[in-house]
Formats: structure tokens, sequence, C-alpha cells
């Protein structure tokens, strides 16, 4: 799932806590664990020429159950709202992953399982199989879950703009 599902269903999946968190700490959290794996992913395929031993996917660090621990450490700690909207985003963005991954059937070496219970399972991440990111969006864009995602979640952060702008002009 790209922006638009992990932005608009995400925020959802919690209801109206989503009222109490903070719009733009809870939109980050939602995306991420993304904004961290995937430049860390393609950063290093590109100054290495091929995946690194470790980091062998877009699914590593930011979609570890070890960065999940730390967001709980960290927002109990602070006790402050932008903290838990980075917990709660983070959090449904695991989720629909998971959803994803049960829906696609992926293969076991790329399964997220590997990254939320790093290293319990090993010390490795999931493995991509695709060699670029060209390659990595041509094959989520024949993902019936990702494009129903993209579909869905954009229809909902649509419909949620259109009531504050008509609900702001009464």
């Amino acid at each position: 799932m790209f922006v638009l599902g992990h932005v608009g269903i995400g925020t959802r999946l919690l209801g109206r806590l989503r009222h109490r968190l903070p719009a733009r700490w809870l939109v980050l959290g939602c995306l991420l664990p993304d904004l961290i794996d995937k430049p860390l992913f393609y950063g290093l395929l590109w100054l290495r020429g091929h995946p690194d031993p470790l980091i062998s996917g877009s699914r590593s660090v930011g979609h570890s159950g070890l960065f999940l621990i730390a967001l709980v450490a960290f927002a109990a700690l602070t006790r402050r709202a932008p903290a838990w909207a980075l917990l709660a985003g983070v959090a449904t963005h695991l989720v629909l992953d998971i959803i994803g991954e049960a829906v696609t059937s992926a293969s076991p070496d790329s399964s997220i399982w590997l990254a939320i219970l790093f290293p319990l399972l090993g010390f490795r991440f999931p493995r991509a199989h695709f060699g670029s990111l060209l390659e990595h969006l041509k094959l989520d864009a024949e993902n019936a879950y990702v494009v129903g995602g993209e579909i869905v979640g954009g229809a909902i952060l649509l419909v949620s703009w259109w009531r504050r702008r008509t609900s702001q002009s009464s």
C-alpha cells in the first residue's frame, strides 16, 4: 500500500481516537515505517549495486517490533499527544501491511513477520523480490490490494476533506 491507503485507511482504523491525536503526527506515523525503510533499502542498493546482506528489502527497521517497542517507551515516557499519534500511526501501518500480506500471500523469505519479529526469527529482514524502485512500483501497480487500498484511502481522504470544507463554509 502507498500513501493514500496508509493515511486514509490507517487513520480510520483508529475510530474516534483519531480526533484526540494531532493529525500531522498521526499522518507521519502512518507513513513512518516506509519513510525509514524504503530510502534505507534503495540507498544501500544504489551505493552497493546489490542488496545489503541485512537490509535486503524495503521492510526492515521501521517495520520492526523493536521500533514499535521504542515508540511505546517514548510515548509512555513523554506522555505527549504527538508521541502517541506517531505510535498509533505506525501501528496502523503494520496492521495494513500484515493484512496485505495475508491477502497476497508473500513467500516465507519476504514475510513481514521477519521484520516485525526481528531478531527472534533470525538475524535477517524480509528479502525483496525486485531489483529496483521501478520494478517495485510496477509490481505494486499490478497488485489489486495496493491499487484497491489507494482507491479506498483516497476516497476516504477526499470525503473527509469535502466534509471539512462544506462545514467551514456553513
